[in-house]
Protein backbone atom coordinates (compact mmCIF):
# COMPACT_ATOMS: atom_id res chain seq x y z
CA UNK A 1 0.00 0.00 0.00
CA UNK A 2 1.00 3.63 -1.23
CA UNK A 3 -0.36 7.03 -0.15
CA UNK A 4 -0.32 8.96 -3.39
CA UNK A 5 -0.69 12.28 -3.36
CA UNK A 6 -0.44 15.21 -6.54
CA UNK A 7 3.15 14.63 -6.69
CA UNK A 8 4.56 12.87 -3.59
CA UNK A 9 4.39 9.17 -2.87
CA UNK A 10 5.02 7.93 0.69
CA UNK A 11 6.01 4.22 0.64
CA UNK A 12 4.65 2.52 3.79
CA UNK A 13 5.57 -1.10 2.49
CA UNK A 14 9.21 -1.81 3.16
CA UNK A 15 9.59 -3.80 -0.69
CA UNK A 16 6.83 -3.80 -3.27
CA UNK A 17 7.20 -6.11 -6.91
CA UNK A 18 4.83 -6.27 -9.74
CA UNK A 19 5.78 -8.17 -12.69
CA UNK A 20 3.00 -6.26 -14.85
CA UNK A 21 1.38 -6.50 -18.66
CA UNK A 22 -0.96 -4.18 -20.48
CA UNK A 23 -3.92 -6.49 -19.37
CA UNK A 24 -3.77 -4.01 -15.82
CA UNK A 25 -3.81 -0.71 -18.14
CA UNK A 26 -1.15 2.31 -17.81
CA UNK A 27 -0.56 2.66 -14.19
CA UNK A 28 2.57 5.12 -14.12
CA UNK A 29 2.16 8.65 -13.64
CA UNK A 30 1.99 10.90 -16.86
CA UNK A 31 3.18 13.59 -14.59
CA UNK A 32 6.86 14.76 -12.77
CA UNK A 33 6.24 12.85 -9.47
CA UNK A 34 9.09 11.11 -6.48
CA UNK A 35 8.73 8.69 -3.64
CA UNK A 36 10.60 8.78 -0.54
CA UNK A 37 12.58 5.46 -1.40
CA UNK A 38 13.70 3.67 -4.62
CA UNK A 39 12.35 2.35 -7.54
CA UNK A 40 13.71 0.07 -10.38
CA UNK A 41 11.64 -0.18 -13.29
CA UNK A 42 13.09 -2.60 -16.09
CA UNK A 43 11.38 -2.31 -19.30
CA UNK A 44 10.40 -6.17 -20.88
CA UNK A 45 7.97 -5.02 -23.53
CA UNK A 46 6.98 -1.75 -25.64
CA UNK A 47 7.84 1.94 -26.50
CA UNK A 48 8.03 4.04 -23.75
CA UNK A 49 10.11 7.36 -22.74
CA UNK A 50 11.45 8.15 -19.57
CA UNK A 51 12.06 11.25 -17.66
CA UNK A 52 14.02 12.91 -14.78
CA UNK A 53 14.76 16.08 -13.62
CA UNK A 54 17.01 17.04 -16.55
CA UNK A 55 17.40 14.36 -19.01
CA UNK A 56 14.95 11.69 -20.72
CA UNK A 57 14.96 8.41 -22.76
CA UNK A 58 13.30 6.16 -24.72
CA UNK A 59 13.12 3.05 -23.24
CA UNK A 60 14.38 -0.42 -25.23
CA UNK A 61 13.69 -3.84 -23.80
CA UNK A 62 16.54 -4.37 -21.16
CA UNK A 63 16.60 -1.20 -20.13
CA UNK A 64 16.50 -0.67 -16.26
CA UNK A 65 15.66 2.51 -14.70
CA UNK A 66 17.39 3.34 -11.19
CA UNK A 67 15.60 5.98 -9.51
CA UNK A 68 17.02 7.18 -6.07
CA UNK A 69 14.55 8.68 -3.09
CA UNK A 70 12.94 11.87 -3.94
CA UNK A 71 14.08 11.72 -7.29
CA UNK A 72 11.11 13.24 -9.65
CA UNK A 73 10.38 11.42 -12.88
CA UNK A 74 7.39 10.10 -15.12
CA UNK A 75 7.16 7.99 -18.10
CA UNK A 76 4.79 8.11 -20.97
CA UNK A 77 3.85 5.18 -23.00
CA UNK A 78 3.78 5.21 -26.29
CA UNK A 79 2.72 1.59 -27.01
CA UNK A 80 -0.90 1.29 -25.86
CA UNK A 81 -0.62 -2.20 -27.21
CA UNK A 82 1.91 -3.55 -25.19
CA UNK A 83 3.48 -2.65 -22.53
CA UNK A 84 5.71 -5.31 -20.25
CA UNK A 85 7.48 -4.29 -17.14
CA UNK A 86 9.15 -4.91 -13.80
CA UNK A 87 8.56 -2.09 -11.21
CA UNK A 88 10.56 -2.74 -7.56
CA UNK A 89 10.12 -0.04 -5.08
CA UNK A 90 11.55 -0.15 -1.26
CA UNK A 91 12.47 1.99 1.25
CA UNK A 92 15.60 4.11 2.04
CA UNK A 93 15.86 1.95 5.23
CA UNK A 94 16.02 -1.27 3.28
CA UNK A 95 18.63 -0.27 1.79
CA UNK A 96 20.54 0.50 4.75
CA UNK A 97 20.18 -3.10 6.54
CA UNK A 98 21.28 -4.80 2.96
CA UNK A 99 24.39 -3.04 2.58
CA UNK A 100 27.42 -3.29 3.98
CA UNK A 101 30.90 -1.58 4.69
CA UNK A 102 32.22 -4.01 1.91
CA UNK A 103 28.84 -4.03 -0.22
CA UNK A 104 27.24 -0.51 -1.18
CA UNK A 105 23.83 -1.49 -3.13
CA UNK A 106 23.04 1.31 -3.58
CA UNK A 107 25.94 2.81 -6.18
CA UNK A 108 24.18 2.02 -9.15
CA UNK A 109 21.21 4.62 -8.04
CA UNK A 110 24.17 7.04 -8.01
CA UNK A 111 26.60 6.08 -11.03
CA UNK A 112 24.52 8.55 -13.36
CA UNK A 113 26.12 12.32 -13.40
CA UNK A 114 23.95 14.82 -11.86
CA UNK A 115 21.10 15.97 -14.37
CA UNK A 116 21.30 12.50 -16.19
CA UNK A 117 18.87 9.27 -16.28
CA UNK A 118 20.19 7.18 -14.02
CA UNK A 119 19.90 3.74 -16.77
CA UNK A 120 21.43 0.60 -17.25
CA UNK A 121 21.25 -1.58 -20.19
CA UNK A 122 20.87 -5.62 -19.66
CA UNK A 123 21.58 -8.19 -21.67
CA UNK A 124 19.08 -10.97 -22.58
CA UNK A 125 20.84 -13.26 -19.77
CA UNK A 126 20.65 -11.00 -17.50
CA UNK A 127 17.14 -9.70 -18.39
CA UNK A 128 15.79 -13.06 -17.82
CA UNK A 129 18.21 -13.29 -14.28
CA UNK A 130 16.21 -10.36 -13.43
CA UNK A 131 13.06 -11.53 -14.29
CA UNK A 132 13.13 -14.94 -12.59
CA UNK A 133 14.42 -13.08 -9.14
CA UNK A 134 11.19 -10.43 -9.61
CA UNK A 135 8.95 -13.38 -10.07
CA UNK A 136 9.67 -15.03 -7.16
CA UNK A 137 10.26 -11.71 -5.00
CA UNK A 138 6.59 -11.24 -6.18
CA UNK A 139 5.80 -14.78 -4.61
CA UNK A 140 7.43 -14.21 -1.75
CA UNK A 141 5.79 -10.76 -0.79
CA UNK A 142 2.42 -11.94 -1.30
CA UNK A 143 3.39 -15.18 1.20
CA UNK A 144 2.54 -14.78 4.57
CA UNK A 145 4.19 -18.02 5.72
CA UNK A 146 7.44 -18.95 7.83
CA UNK A 147 10.25 -17.30 6.26
CA UNK A 148 8.66 -15.50 3.49
CA UNK A 149 9.80 -11.77 4.80
CA UNK A 150 13.60 -13.33 5.46
CA UNK A 151 12.96 -15.00 1.41
CA UNK A 152 11.76 -11.36 0.32
CA UNK A 153 14.46 -9.54 2.12
CA UNK A 154 17.46 -12.05 0.16
CA UNK A 155 15.53 -11.74 -3.39
CA UNK A 156 15.85 -8.23 -3.37
CA UNK A 157 19.40 -7.96 -2.37
CA UNK A 158 20.31 -10.47 -5.18
CA UNK A 159 18.43 -8.15 -7.84
CA UNK A 160 20.38 -5.26 -6.54
CA UNK A 161 23.76 -7.20 -6.51
CA UNK A 162 22.75 -7.96 -10.36
CA UNK A 163 21.64 -4.31 -11.17
CA UNK A 164 25.02 -3.13 -9.45
CA UNK A 165 27.28 -5.97 -11.37
CA UNK A 166 25.45 -5.11 -14.43
CA UNK A 167 25.73 -0.87 -13.64
CA UNK A 168 29.72 -1.20 -13.84
CA UNK A 169 30.36 -3.09 -16.89
CA UNK A 170 30.88 -1.88 -20.23
CA UNK A 171 27.03 -2.52 -21.62
CA UNK A 172 25.36 1.00 -21.80
CA UNK A 173 25.48 2.37 -25.50
CA UNK A 174 25.54 5.99 -25.73
CA UNK A 175 22.19 7.73 -26.63
CA UNK A 176 20.31 10.90 -27.36
CA UNK A 177 18.40 12.65 -24.50
CA UNK A 178 15.05 13.39 -25.65
CA UNK A 179 14.70 16.03 -23.52
CA UNK A 180 14.57 19.86 -24.67
CA UNK A 181 17.36 22.03 -23.75
CA UNK A 182 15.55 24.41 -22.79
CA UNK A 183 13.61 22.51 -19.91
CA UNK A 184 17.10 20.82 -19.00
CA UNK A 185 18.25 23.94 -18.18
CA UNK A 186 15.25 24.82 -16.00
CA UNK A 187 15.53 21.77 -13.95
CA UNK A 188 19.60 22.31 -13.70
CA UNK A 189 18.71 25.83 -12.65
CA UNK A 190 15.83 25.17 -9.55
CA UNK A 191 18.21 22.36 -8.51
CA UNK A 192 21.02 25.06 -7.45
CA UNK A 193 18.54 27.77 -6.38
CA UNK A 194 15.83 25.66 -5.00
CA UNK A 195 15.59 28.12 -1.49
CA UNK A 196 15.60 31.53 -3.22
CA UNK A 197 13.09 33.73 -5.27
CA UNK A 198 12.00 31.23 -8.18
CA UNK A 199 9.60 33.36 -10.11
CA UNK A 200 8.94 33.61 -13.51
CA UNK A 201 10.57 36.92 -13.57
CA UNK A 202 13.95 35.83 -11.92
CA UNK A 203 13.86 32.79 -14.60
CA UNK A 204 13.57 34.48 -17.51
CA UNK A 205 16.41 36.79 -16.64
CA UNK A 206 18.38 33.88 -16.27
CA UNK A 207 17.67 31.32 -19.12
CA UNK A 208 17.22 34.37 -21.28
CA UNK A 209 13.92 33.17 -22.57
CA UNK A 210 9.67 34.89 -21.60
CA UNK A 211 8.84 33.17 -18.47
CA UNK A 212 5.52 32.34 -20.01
CA UNK A 213 7.41 30.20 -22.77
CA UNK A 214 9.64 28.38 -20.27
CA UNK A 215 6.80 27.49 -18.30
CA UNK A 216 4.67 26.13 -21.01
CA UNK A 217 7.80 24.39 -22.31
CA UNK A 218 7.81 22.71 -19.30
CA UNK A 219 4.50 21.72 -18.56
CA UNK A 220 4.42 20.22 -21.94
CA UNK A 221 7.08 17.61 -21.38
CA UNK A 222 6.49 17.45 -18.00
CA UNK A 223 2.99 17.70 -17.04
CA UNK A 224 2.74 19.89 -14.32
CA UNK A 225 3.33 23.34 -14.08
CA UNK A 226 6.62 24.98 -12.92
CA UNK A 227 5.23 26.57 -9.74
CA UNK A 228 3.71 23.43 -9.11
CA UNK A 229 7.03 21.31 -9.32
CA UNK A 230 9.11 23.93 -7.34
CA UNK A 231 6.56 23.62 -4.46
CA UNK A 232 6.68 19.74 -4.66
CA UNK A 233 10.45 20.03 -4.90
CA UNK A 234 10.48 21.79 -1.68
CA UNK A 235 8.61 19.53 0.41
CA UNK A 236 10.42 16.91 -0.83
CA UNK A 237 13.52 18.30 0.32
CA UNK A 238 11.51 19.21 3.36
CA UNK A 239 10.68 15.10 3.93
CA UNK A 240 14.60 14.68 3.73
CA UNK A 241 15.52 16.84 6.29
CA UNK A 242 12.31 15.51 8.95
CA UNK A 243 14.05 12.55 8.11
CA UNK A 244 17.51 13.32 9.23
CA UNK A 245 16.02 15.01 12.78
CA UNK A 246 15.58 18.39 12.09
CA UNK A 247 12.41 20.24 13.31
CA UNK A 248 9.62 20.76 11.35
CA UNK A 249 9.99 24.58 12.26
CA UNK A 250 13.71 24.56 11.07
CA UNK A 251 12.18 22.77 7.58
CA UNK A 252 10.29 24.95 6.49
CA UNK A 253 12.99 27.81 6.47
CA UNK A 254 15.54 25.43 5.36
CA UNK A 255 13.62 24.85 2.07
CA UNK A 256 12.57 28.01 1.08
CA UNK A 257 8.95 28.29 2.88
CA UNK A 258 8.55 31.60 4.66
CA UNK A 259 5.86 31.24 6.81
CA UNK A 260 5.20 28.19 8.96
CA UNK A 261 1.28 27.79 8.81
CA UNK A 262 1.71 27.82 5.15
CA UNK A 263 4.28 25.10 5.02
CA UNK A 264 2.32 23.20 7.07
CA UNK A 265 -0.76 23.38 4.85
CA UNK A 266 1.21 22.69 2.29
CA UNK A 267 3.18 19.70 3.24
CA UNK A 268 -0.59 18.03 4.13
CA UNK A 269 -1.89 18.67 0.80
CA UNK A 270 1.43 16.84 -0.95
CA UNK A 271 2.53 14.35 1.46
CA UNK A 272 -0.80 13.11 3.00
CA UNK A 273 0.46 13.58 6.67
CA UNK A 274 1.55 16.93 8.74
CA UNK A 275 5.26 17.24 8.68
CA UNK A 276 5.62 16.36 12.82
CA UNK A 277 3.79 12.79 11.87
CA UNK A 278 5.52 12.42 8.76
CA UNK A 279 9.16 12.47 10.95
CA UNK A 280 7.38 10.08 13.43
CA UNK A 281 6.57 7.53 10.85
CA UNK A 282 10.24 8.35 9.40
CA UNK A 283 11.59 7.65 13.33
CA UNK A 284 9.38 4.82 14.02
CA UNK A 285 10.71 3.00 10.36
CA UNK A 286 14.37 3.38 11.40
CA UNK A 287 13.81 1.75 14.92
CA UNK A 288 12.15 -1.15 13.79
Amino acid sequence: MQITSKYLIVLEQDIMCECKDISIGFDARDVLHNHDGYELLLLLNGKLNMYSEGDGKTLDRGDLVCVKGHCFHHARLYSPEVYDRVVINFKESVLEKLSTDKTDLGRCFRQAPSGKLNYLHLDEEQVQCFLKYAKELQAALKDNSFGSDVLSYALLTQILVLANCCGFEDTKPQYTGIMPKLVSETFAYIEQHLTEDLSLNVLEKQLQYNGIYISRCFKKVMGITLQQYIIAKRCSLAQQYLAQGYSPCDACFMTGFNNYSSFSRTFLQQIGISPKKYQLLQMKNKNE
